[in-house]
């Protein structure tokens, strides 16, 4: 079913005329054209029910408001508001399309992104600066534990890193697996300076890493 825009200049003084039954007959008929969308058959009987009308009161509207062609009454007015609600529902159409795909592209990309860029493009920030010597935490703790080392001293190197910036005594740290075989053959690592506090994790102790 359409909806077409409703509109009381249809009713003005082309109208004032009109008896009653005139009038209800011919709003009804503007009712049936909107919701056709389109001209109505010449089928006076049919249409006579349809409005609740009598044929002769139909006939003297159709014959006053309307014009027969090819079979079928038309109506310039609702003809001309009719193409112009198409037209605009068209416009709106395409450009829904057009919206949709550009959320869902863009949905995609994002889907892409890693959990950190995506944090960071949701709070306007840029993503820290990244170098081939930024590991993981996890790869800190693996590298420790090859070494013989606690898994608590490859996750305080990690964490001190971050915090400094991934540089050590102010210079960018170049080889991360060097830094912590030079702080290991120094002496500079948690384990080596007395035993954690809590298990898994760095002891509270001064831990200044130094090379």
């Amino acid at each position: 079913m359409h909806h077409y825009p409703f509109h009381v200049g249809d009713y003005t003084l082309a109208t004032l005329h009109l008896e009653d039954r005139q009038d209800l007959c011919y709003r009804r008929l503007l009712d049936a054209y909107y919701l056709d969308g389109g001209p109505l058959a010449d089928a006076k009987q049919t249409l006579s029910r349809r409005v609740r009308t009598d044929e002769q009161t139909l006939s003297e509207v159709l014959t006053e408001f309307f014009v027969l062609v090819d079979g079928y009454w038309h109506h310039a007015r609702c003809d001309r508001e009719i193409e112009r609600y198409k037209a605009k529902s068209e416009k709106a159409k395409i450009a829904g399309s057009l919206g949709g795909k550009s959320k869902s592209s863009e949905r995609k990309a994002n889907a892409k992104q890693t959990p950190s860029k995506r944090l960071a493009n949701q709070n306007q920030e840029p993503e820290p600066r990244t170098s081939k010597s930024i590991c993981t935490l996890d790869e800190a703790i693996s590298f420790a534990v090859e070494l013989g080392l606690s898994a608590s001293d490859g996750e305080a190197c990690f964490h001190k890193w971050e915090g400094n910036g991934w540089t050590n005594g102010g210079k960018k740290i170049k080889d991360w697996k060097a830094t912590i075989r030079s702080w290991n053959a120094a002496g500079y690592l948690p384990s080596q300076k007395g035993p954690s506090t809590n298990q898994g994790q760095p002891t509270q102790a001064k831990f200044k890493l130094v090379c």
